[in-house]
């Protein structure tokens, strides 16, 4: 069994890896599953929200809207359209249960995608031939994976060289429990305190600094390094913009130029606004992985 410092390769896996094998494993996905519609039949409040918020903006990131829902809880200015006859305290009463309800839901969904084979062509995908790559170059590599699902394990499986890969699942897996919520920095109630992604026992972080810093080739492939996972990385890009920091390899895998501009915009989020000095003194690669499609 290696040790994490002979980890030099780091891929960090997020959604995108599983749509680049087509899978509708997206949350825009999962609202339009029967998972969700029947928690909306069921009159649960917050997946009533989910969907209202959905068709007023055609898009959702559910992990924010919980914050957001949360904050409208606590003023009493749940809209409503839908909370309809509900009052107040019954809905605050419920928020938890229903949390829990949605949690489920989602796990339930991506179970079943899981359990289908692959794709046709799934073998022409960035996701599929990235991990193909690394596999024939036999580099220890350390995923580190922010998905539930085990998509990464089976493409894996496809090569002969599978004890060249660790997989570390931050947010738990479909066969224990997920983990599903806000980061730290987002300012709740207590009594909202079970959104927050460290309130789980399933987070697996341990170790992830280091992982971090040992690496030379550090490898995003369908991650956006969005909000709602900033405290994972802040500290790390942090370091990265520092004349004495250990100069590093970045491939940043993205779809197209508005996820692009996303990543662009993370980056001087997480760098406190010196992206230039990231630059600098790390080498940075970008790829479009929709182009990589044509």
């Amino acid at each position: 069994m290696s040790s994490l410092e002979d980890y030099k390769t780091v891929l960090i896996i997020g959604n995108g890896f599983d749509l680049s094998l087509k899978y509708p494993t997206s949350y825009s996905d999962f609202m339009k599953s029967q998972y969700f519609v029947d928690l909306v039949l069921k009159k649960n409040t917050l997946a009533k929200y989910l969907q209202y918020e959905k068709g007023a903006k055609n898009w959702i990131d559910i992990e924010k809207e919980l914050a957001t829902y949360s904050n409208l809880l606590v003023r009493e200015q749940i809209p409503m359209p839908v909370r309809e006859k509900k009052i107040f305290s019954t809905i605050i009463e419920s928020f938890r249960t229903e949390f829990g309800q949605l949690c489920i839901a989602l796990k339930e969904y991506l179970k079943d995608l899981e359990n289908l084979r692959f794709n046709e062509g799934f073998e022409h995908s960035p996701a599929y031939n990235l991990i193909k790559r690394i596999s024939y170059e036999r580099e220890l590599c350390y995923i580190v994976n922010f998905n539930y699902t085990v998509f990464a394990d089976k493409i894996i499986n496809c090569f002969e060289n599978c004890r060249d890969f660790q997989i570390r699942q931050i947010h738990g897996s479909l066969n224990k429990n997920i983990v599903f919520g806000v980061q730290d920095s987002i300012e709740l109630k207590p009594e909202h305190l079970f959104l927050y992604k460290s309130y789980s026992r399933y987070q697996d972080v341990r170790g992830l600094p280091q992982i971090l810093k040992n690496a030379d080739k550090i490898i995003f492939f369908g991650y956006s390094l969005g909000e709602t996972d900033h405290s994972y990385f802040d500290d790390f890009f942090k370091n990265q913009t520092k004349e004495n920091c250990r100069s590093k390899s970045f491939v940043f895998y993205h779809y197209g130029q508005a996820a692009y501009d996303d990543l662009i915009w993370q980056l001087k989020l997480l760098t406190h606004n010196r992206t230039s000095y990231l630059n600098q003194y790390n080498n940075i690669q970008f790829e479009d992985s929709s182009i990589m499609l044509k």
